[in-house]
């Protein structure tokens, strides 16, 4: 697997003498910044609205189609961490950690670690490597300008592995707010049941597997603003009808948990951001929302629906590794102090 370290290290030799800092992410700012978030490769026959960052290779596909209605972000219409082939980039530049070939970028600055081929860049562009057959319509920089300064800091600067995954662990171990599903024939109603804080929390695990086999979701929100359906699924092929434009009503306020998910498919148009940190996602249909997972194959579209509910609440109740390991220590220490005061 290309590693978001690894990526970080081939960018960092480039632009060592332009340094530029950018603040890591938090969970809420990833799932609203990031329209996609893949931890290894996409494959791509379809089209992202928002902004891309894949840690590996991406093949084919076109990005950043409506940047002008997503939030600020720092971040490059496309971030790839090995080679990029095939593909167009509509909006906000691209930053590829290896080679670019048969590629457009519409607009925005974009940086090339490796070497370019029959590629056209509309905007300005820095490429590391030699370029063959390649068009440098908005100038070839001799060196990074200030913008791509600024989208290659940002796309080593989250762990996103790391970020991602204590979030999925940390919602699911979140208890039911009570929210409830009634399954009626081939019908799921999903009643949310917020708390004071706007939080509903539902727990799939018992019904899970049936679940995802029903042919209609009928969403009741109840004005809940951030919505977490935890799954222990392993695998699903999800294929519902979300009734009364549910998807969309839905996408920009609800995280599926997929926590312990390998590989999911998505057959019918699906409402709500995907978090599936060590799944491969196949969407043939599309997704309104964003997608975080190991490995995407895209054939549907994904769409913009920035997520504006809150999870750092959720994120910061789990320690991070160190501080584990610190907390065991000093349980350590503290308990060979009683015994020998025992003693």
């Amino acid at each position: 697997m290309f590693r978001p370290t690894l990526f970080a290290a081939l960018l960092a030799s480039t632009f060592a003498a332009h340094a530029a800092t950018s603040k890591p992410l938090t969970a809420t700012q990833v799932l609203n910044q990031l329209n996609v978030v893949s931890l290894d490769t996409i494959n791509s026959q379809s089209h992202v609205d928002g902004r891309t960052w894949a840690a590996g290779s991406v093949t084919g596909g076109d990005y950043g189609q409506h940047l002008s209605s997503a939030p600020a972000s720092s971040y490059a219409g496309l971030t790839a961490g090995g080679s990029a082939s095939n593909l167009h980039v509509n909006g906000g530049g691209a930053v590829v950690g290896g080679s670019l070939a048969n590629a457009t970028v519409n607009s925005g600055a974009s940086v090339v670690k490796g070497g370019v081929a029959n590629t056209n860049f509309n905007g300005a562009a820095y490429v590391a490597g030699t370029a063959s057959s390649t068009n440098f319509n908005g100038g070839r920089a001799t060196s990074p300008t200030t913008a791509m300064q600024a989208s290659s800091a940002a796309a080593t600067s989250t762990d996103f592995g790391k970020v991602l995954g204590n979030l999925s662990t940390a919602m699911s171990t979140l208890k039911s707010t009570d929210s409830k599903v009634t399954m009626q024939g081939n019908k799921a109603v999903f009643n949310a049941k917020p708390n004071s804080s706007g939080v509903a929390v539902f727990d799939l695990t018992a019904i899970d597997e049936q679940l995802f086999k029903l042919g209609e979701f009928q969403f009741n929100l109840n004005g809940a603003t951030t919505v977490i359906l935890n799954t222990d699924v392993k695998t699903a092929s999800i294929s519902a009808n979300f009734l009364g434009g549910g998807a969309q009503a839905i996408g920009s306020k609800t995280i599926w948990n997929f926590y312990d998910a390998t590989n999911l498919t998505i057959g019918s148009q699906f409402g709500g951001a995907v978090l599936a940190t060590d799944a491969l996602l196949t969407n043939y249909q599309n997704i309104e929302g964003g997608v975080y997972v190991h490995d995407l194959k895209q054939y549907g579209e994904i769409h913009l629906q920035a997520f504006t509910g809150n999870v750092d609440f959720v994120a910061a109740a789990v320690p991070e590794p160190d501080t584990v390991a610190l907390l065991l220590a000093g349980l350590a220490v503290i308990g060979a102090v009683r015994l020998r005061r025992r003693g």
